[in-house]
């Protein structure tokens, strides 16, 4: 291990206090302080010798003890399910990036999809004393209480996924209007046998994509075709050979998520089914392995940024008026139409037809 070199002070580089910045600068430790945490204005030649006097010591300010004088850590607390569903690693970015221009550090946990793990990670964020909490509950009802516990204590959002009877902050996608625009894609090309590969609806998500699709197509309920599971590949591929081994397999398969629905493709590919000129299938959430899974997935895309800017927005403003009226907020999903439910376009003598853009051509707009 190599030698540490000291500063001017004597202590090592890097150990050096607002006094010895003081000293070197010529200025009072108030003078300090007021130019390294911005709080008031100061004449520039004081600010300038403060700032390169910290630079020559390495000095670095004590933001845990900062955090305790200002009552505040300048850290919102993140908790996910998991960091393996692609989707959840694009909300932690962009919260982090937004957190980060609203000067906040963000300090993420994961659930693994336990309660039990989720109220201990509640638990250890309130006790770092971070100024607020962001969380996608991995339980409908499970995770309930240690959230609402830590209500009592910071202020709490959660995001993409909820609670039963929750009446905090609440930001998440219109699911069931999500499920309906696949629904009604699927109609509009003729597909008439539809099923579902789910997760098991203990989550948000999974229960309300579900219900959503249970009411859309009730035959489909007591037909052996919902299969509820995980929301991973390896249940897609299981659900997918025990729907398409059916007598009458369906020629529709509508995924809880679009991991599943990369899981159904490469199942229907082992067993010689085609897709989507046999069967057609459709993912959740616009991942970008969405994209280049082959054929590419029609799936529903959430609008991420806009989910977590306003999540975050609110936990801000729940931090200035802690009293102000709990909102929640239903976002528009938006349908990508993708090769895996339209087949290729015919070829006639002529040339083959030509393309059409599905996409629609309007933004998603907010609903509150």
């Amino acid at each position: 291990m190599g030698d540490t070199q000291p500063g001017a002070s004597g202590r090592p580089a890097g150990r050096s206090s607002v006094h010895d910045v003081a000293r070197e600068a010529g200025v009072s430790i108030a003078t300090v302080s007021r130019v390294l945490t911005g709080s008031r204005s100061v004449r520039k030649a004081s600010a300038d010798a403060v700032r390169e006097a910290a630079a020559k010591l390495g000095y670095r300010p004590n933001h845990l003890g900062r955090a305790l004088r200002r009552q505040s850590a300048q850290a919102i607390g993140m908790i996910v399910p998991r960091v393996d569903n692609p989707f959840f690693p694009s909300v932690v970015q962009a919260a982090e990036r937004y957190l980060r221009s609203r000067g906040y550090a963000l300090l993420l946990s994961t659930s693994d999809d336990d309660p039990v793990i989720e109220g201990q990670r509640v638990d250890m964020l309130v006790d770092r004393q971070v100024d607020g909490l962001l969380i996608s509950p991995c339980h409908l009802t499970r995770s309930a209480a240690a959230i609402e516990d830590a209500a009592r204590h910071v202020p709490v959002v959660q995001l993409d996924r909820g609670t039963d009877h929750y009446n905090g902050d609440f930001v998440a996608v219109d699911d069931a209007n999500g499920m309906q625009q696949l629904v009604a894609h699927l109609r509009a090309t003729g597909r008439r046998e539809l099923a579902y590969i789910g997760g098991d609806g203990s989550s948000w998500s999974g229960a309300h994509r579900l219900e959503a699709f249970a009411n859309l197509e009730p035959a489909a309920t007591g037909d052996d075709r919902i299969l509820l599971g995980e929301f991973s590949e390896e249940w897609g591929s299981r659900g997918a050979r025990m729907l398409l081994s059916l007598s009458n397999p369906p020629d529709a398969i509508l995924c809880g998520n679009d991991l599943i629905a990369i899981g159904v493709i490469m199942a229907a590919g082992e067993l010689g089914v085609r897709v989507p000129e046999d069967v057609a299938v459709t993912g959740y959430d616009d991942i970008d392995l969405a994209r280049v899974c082959r054929p590419a997935i029609t799936t529903v895309h959430q609008p991420i940024r806009e989910l977590t800017h306003q999540a975050i927005d609110l936990l801000l403003a729940r931090l200035e008026e802690p009293d102000r009226p709990a909102t929640k907020v239903l976002l528009e999903t938006r349908l990508i139409v993708r090769a895996s439910s339209i087949p290729p376009p015919a070829v006639t003598a002529s040339g083959p037809a030509p393309a059409t853009d599905s996409r629609p051509d309007r933004r998603p707009r907010r609903s509150r």
